[in-house]
């Protein structure tokens, strides 16, 4: 019947590609939504926030940004622009890498801790946050021919970052000592959402969010343990000493 009627299933491909502005636009707003709630007073506050964190900010702010442009030039078409822009995302991404390690440790030496997490689970979300961050990217760069990897993987780096953005946009402090573990439930739904999408649209989850699932789910439940393991409590020492 499909046949006779000349009526043709879309690709996958062109089905998901709005999937992957969606999700830019509703993680930006996140991000946007969550810092809103204390960047006002960072600027204003006394005493002034300082400069590193607000480079650290802007670095992040920028790639927010290129998050949400690159799959806007690839729901236009504009693929070829998509790749020029891409180059610039691998320098902002080792940006990030370099401003979220140094933001953390000096954010864990002067105090500036969420009073709803305990600073080694702060520390140790982080650094594993920003080590899955650059190894994600790192393999999104490398498969960057194969797109349909390639994509999910992006898309995998931004979600294990999400973090400072769902902890400035919950209500943190009613949760108590649960949470860390509503920062994680919350995040997993963001990193389910493209394996869902995937079963609607192509009816099976690509291989690849597998490993971004995977990598994410198996980091965020490792945190707890080595925040309070000899390995989470010797490194706090260290950072708080220096």
């Amino acid at each position: 019947m499909t046949a006779t009627l000349g009526i043709t299933r879309p690709r996958p491909a062109v089905v998901g590609r709005p999937f992957y502005l969606v999700m830019s636009l509703a993680m930006a707003a996140v991000f946007i939504s969550g810092f809103g709630n204390t960047v006002p007073n960072d600027f204003i506050g006394t005493p002034a926030l300082p400069l590193l964190l607000h480079v650290h900010g802007a670095v992040f702010t920028l790639w927010v940004m290129l998050f949400v442009a690159q799959p806007a030039f690839i729901a236009r078409g504009s693929i070829t622009l998509h790749r020029k822009i891409g180059w610039l995302g691998v320098a902002l991404a080792a940006a990030m890498l370099i401003m979220g390690v140094a933001a953390t440790l000096f954010t864990v030496h002067y105090g500036y801790i969420p009073s709803f997490l305990p600073p080694a689970i702060f520390l140790v979300m982080n650094l594993v946050g920003i080590a899955v961050f650059a190894g994600l990217i790192a393999a999104g760069i490398a498969l960057r021919k194969r797109s349909e990897w390639h994509k999910r993987l992006m898309l995998g780096a931004t979600v294990s970052i999400l973090g400072p953005g769902l902890g400035r946009l919950l209500p943190m402090p009613s949760f108590g000592a649960a949470a860390p573990v509503v920062l994680f439930g919350v995040g997993m739904l963001f990193a389910l959402a493209g394996p869902v999408v995937d079963l609607i649209v192509r009816r099976r989850v690509h291989p690849a969010y597998y490993w971004v699932v995977g990598t994410i789910a198996v980091s965020q439940l490792a945190i707890a343990p080595l925040a309070f393991s000899p390995i989470g409590g010797g490194l706090l020492a260290v950072v708080r000493a220096q």
